[in-house]
């Protein structure tokens, strides 16, 4: 029987009326210069991703498990219930593979379910195949290059069965202002050897009820903050969590390593009361490492893997280590969301603290299935909480992705001065509303009443309807240790710290014998309560729209930053 189809697509690929374009550019992005053909024989290594067949249910499934009151709270899926959700049907996997077949191309699946396969074929398939011209284009900043088309076509009898193909119009993010996560290696600062540090661990874990105003003059007197400061400030806990199957998943990629020695002396200095030979579990994959030379210290990744167990007294920390692939971060974003879903039992809490890039640069196709892969996390019930980013960007108007996915919880940023009696928004943080995913019902309630309270409710600026960012929002600026020097501070850690607060209340559910907290954001706005509500700043630093930060919700701050006893209460009830 597959003769007669195999010949079907063959006479169909060869005509061009039968054909529809997928995706298409006018020209390659600023920074990217065309060198010309790629030769035909060059072999290129595709990825198509192939139709969810019930992707809706999987997301009903994830608002059901998620929202406390519902009858399904906490019951999350294995990846086997996953994957029934997310597989492709029978019908799309034979047709898609008789028209390669026709080729004579075999395809390999990557993903258990195999909602994605890989393909290799030449320069020359690929252009007739997809009525494409694969070229070479230079990256002018790097000199790299990188093999794009841009435009490609598949036939319209398989337009309901291929979602997108990779990499094909995707070039390099555009990154949020210089987005320092993104190329850590090349950033300098100031670097200041303190002879000493104050040591406030001793101090009793303030019990806030609803403001931080009673933070200690000792936290107050620098702009940056420490970790016992933060434990002061928002009332996170300083003795050893309970032991539980748990872990704490610290995200590193474009060869961003972790450095156990800076870990150590980071130790030393602002948690004298822990081992300073703590450290951390280590996954890896796409070829992953990670690299303990002084100089390939990363500086972010080594400061979420500081925090995270300078702020968890004992919790599980594993550092996720994704290769790099050349102009790809978020390729390697997918790989690492794909690869967790598939493991028995991945980290319940995961932080990823890149700032992404504007939604608009981002390719719609890519942006969707990413947050599809998100939502399979959210379904195992993993917390993936990430950054909004710090960054000039002058004329934006749309928020970061993937920040905007309805799947993880979004972190703004926010400061607390020398002389300030309570945080502000962080003048930097970015927000705003989605062009590409709707606002999901969870925050319906908050959003709107943001809208209507600033008489934005029909604003055409943004868009009102769409998913609204960020959920909450901590303290940005903090000391950590980079090559074995103290920096005295670093923008851009608030959703390290956040994440670090969930991966404790999750590890106290858990050592409780219950399940993991998940997709935390129908808990996040059902109590706005366990929040310090930020009422001052804007983000006017460099933006073309600025928001308030205002009573209520927020897209600079969201609810506010945490207030750990009151989240303690609640999760501890569920």
């Amino acid at each position: 029987m597959q003769k007669p189809v195999a010949f079907f697509f063959l006479l169909l690929a060869g005509v061009h009326a039968n054909s529809l374009v997928l995706e298409k550019r006018n020209g390659p992005p600023p920074g990217f210069s065309h060198v010309g053909p790629t030769p035909l024989d060059q072999t290129l290594n595709l990825r198509l991703a192939l139709t969810q067949n019930n992707i809706a249910g999987l997301q009903d499934t994830v608002y059901d498990i998620s929202t406390p009151g519902n009858a399904r709270y906490g019951q999350y899926l294995t990846q086997d219930e996953v994957n029934k959700f997310v597989a492709p049907s029978g019908e799309t996997l034979s047709q898609v593979n008789s028209w390669l077949a026709a080729y004579g191309i075999a395809s390999s699946p990557l993903t258990p379910a195999g909602d994605w396969i890989s393909v290799n074929m030449s320069v020359s398939q690929a252009n007739e195949m997809f009525m494409a011209e694969f070229s070479t284009f230079q990256n002018q900043d790097t000199n790299e290059t990188v093999v794009r088309t841009l435009s490609y076509s598949v036939p319209i009898a398989l337009e309901a069965m291929i979602s997108w193909v990779h990499p094909t119009v995707k070039f390099v993010a555009q990154f949020l202002g210089s987005n320092l996560r993104a190329d850590s290696g090349k950033i300098s600062f100031p670097v200041v050897k303190k002879p000493s540090v104050l040591n406030l661990t001793s101090k009793t874990v303030s019990k806030r009820a609803s403001t931080n105003t009673s933070v200690s003059a000792d936290c107050r007197a620098n702009a940056s903050w420490t970790p016992a400061c933060l434990q002061e400030l928002y009332g996170i806990p300083s003795t050893p969590a309970q032991p539980a199957a748990n872990s704490f998943g610290v995200s590193g990629f474009q060869n961003g390593f972790a450095n156990e020695r800076d870990l150590k002396q980071f130790l030393e200095t602002y948690r004298p009361d822990m081992n300073p030979n703590t450290t951390f579990d280590l996954i890896t994959l796409d070829g992953g490492i990670n690299n303990q030379l002084p100089a390939d210290a990363g500086i972010f990744e080594g400061a979420d893997i500081q925090y995270a167990i300078g702020l968890t007294t004992g919790v599980p920390v594993t550092f996720i280590s994704t290769g790099t692939l050349p102009d790809d971060l978020f390729t390697e974003m997918l790989d690492q969301a794909q690869f967790l879903v598939s493991m028995e039992n991945p980290p319940q809490t995961i932080v990823n603290g890149n700032q992404g890039t504007l939604e608009t640069q981002v390719s719609s196709q890519f942006a969707i299935s990413l947050c599809n892969a998100y939502a399979q996390l959210a379904a195992r019930g993993v917390s993936y909480i990430v950054n909004v980013g710090e960054g000039c960007t002058p004329g934006a108007v749309d928020p970061p992705f993937p920040a905007t996915c309805p799947f993880v919880t979004a972190v703004g940023a926010t400061d607390f001065g020398p002389g300030d009696t309570e945080e502000t928004a962080n003048e930097a943080s970015q927000g705003g509303f989605s062009d590409l995913f709707k606002r999901p019902e969870y925050q319906d309630a908050a959003v709107s009443g943001y809208l209507e309270s600033t008489g934005n409710t029909n604003s055409t600026t943004f868009n009102v309807t769409g998913r609204a960012v960020p959920d909450v929002a901590a303290i940005g600026l903090v000391d950590f240790v980079w090559e074995g020097q103290v920096i005295d501070f670093l923008d851009g850690l608030s959703v390290q710290v956040f994440a670090s607060i969930v991966a404790l209340l999750t590890n106290e559910r858990i050592a409780a014998g219950k399940p993991g907290l998940g997709f935390l954001n129908p808990l996040i706005y059902q109590n706005p309560q366990a929040f310090t509500d930020i009422k001052t700043g804007n983000n006017a630093a460099c933006f073309e729209v600025v928001f308030n930060s205002t009573a209520g919700w927020d897209p600079i701050t969201g609810f506010g930053s945490p207030i750990y006893p009151a989240l303690q209460e609640i999760t501890s009830k569920l």
